[in-house]
């Protein structure tokens, strides 16, 4: 691969309604302590060959950052990262562009350093709790100090949060964001908490009733899908004859063929033997 992949950033096409996480499995999900992940691509490979991880949202912050939310599942599954020096500067690109793509949408200055601050802490902490990200450039220099000229976010990230809460409409997209940064392992100022999972997945639940309220109902499916199933008769597969069929086939035949014969000669032999009796008798 090359030192600096190309990190354009495609236009949305194709808008499709985002579906939460309840809209999928019925229930909202807590955020849960393991995240499953492959490892880093292997040298000579491409990253993303013609394979698309955008246009899946109509929140337009949620699907710029989809690409990146895969990254960090990856990122918190290995042991290492010898190239660690190379993904943070990708990951500062990556960022830019993404902050340059929202600033041409219809989003306020405070929508986009709300929505980049949430970005960079995510992508900082996933890094930071591993143990090859805590001794590294990645320490020294995170995302957050540079786009932000922070390095202590973990505490702000909650404060801005219940700032947003008190304008759900106003700052809906971005709630939808933390929303989904939450239930994918953001933890903040409560990662060294004993009741950390109990306390985000309250504010997951808190979140997610804000959010329900705002985009209605949950999506009914069109129908139960055991009602259009299409019945038939159940058909037998078909059985194999064993290899001695033809043997038994063969003889049935000539026992057939055996009494048919003996029979029409009998018949013939009951004939002669009456025109024998004829002759003697004259």
């Amino acid at each position: 691969m090359s030192d600096e992949p190309d990190v354009t950033v495609k236009t949305l096409h194709r808008k499709k309604k985002p579906v939460l996480l309840e809209d999928i499995q019925g229930n909202p999900l807590p955020r849960s302590s393991t995240e499953s992940g492959q490892a880093m691509d292997l040298p000579g490979y491409s990253a993303d060959p013609d394979f698309q991880l955008r246009g899946g949202f109509a929140n337009l912050m949620l699907d710029a950052a989809n690409p990146l939310f895969g990254l960090v599942i990856r990122l918190r599954t290995l042991d290492d990262l010898p190239n660690i020096e190379q993904v943070h500067k990708t990951l500062q690109i990556q960022v830019s562009t993404i902050r340059e793509e929202i600033q041409q949408h219809d989003y306020s200055s405070v929508h986009l350093e709300a929505y980049s601050y949430a970005l960079c802490l995510y992508l900082d902490e996933a890094v930071m709790s591993r143990p090859w990200g805590n001794n590294s450039c990645w320490s020294h220099e995170p995302l957050l100090s540079i786009f932000h000229g922070e390095t202590q976010g973990g505490e702000k990230i909650f404060v801005l949060l219940e700032r947003l809460m008190q304008s759900p409409e106003e700052f809906q997209d971005v709630l939808e964001f933390l929303y989904f940064c939450f239930c994918l392992g953001l933890k903040g100022k409560y990662a060294l908490d004993p009741k950390c999972d109990e306390i985000i997945n309250a504010l997951i639940s808190r979140m997610h009733k804000v959010i329900r309220e705002l985009r209605g109902p949950t999506p009914e499916f069109p129908g139960d899908p055991y009602t259009n199933v299409v019945h038939r008769p159940h058909r037998m597969r078909r059985r194999e004859w064993p290899w001695w069929s033809p043997l038994v086939i063969s003889a049935i035949a000539m026992v057939c063929a055996y009494c048919y014969y003996s029979y029409r000669l009998s018949l013939i032999t009951a004939e002669v033997l009456e025109s024998l009796n004829g002759i003697l008798q004259q």
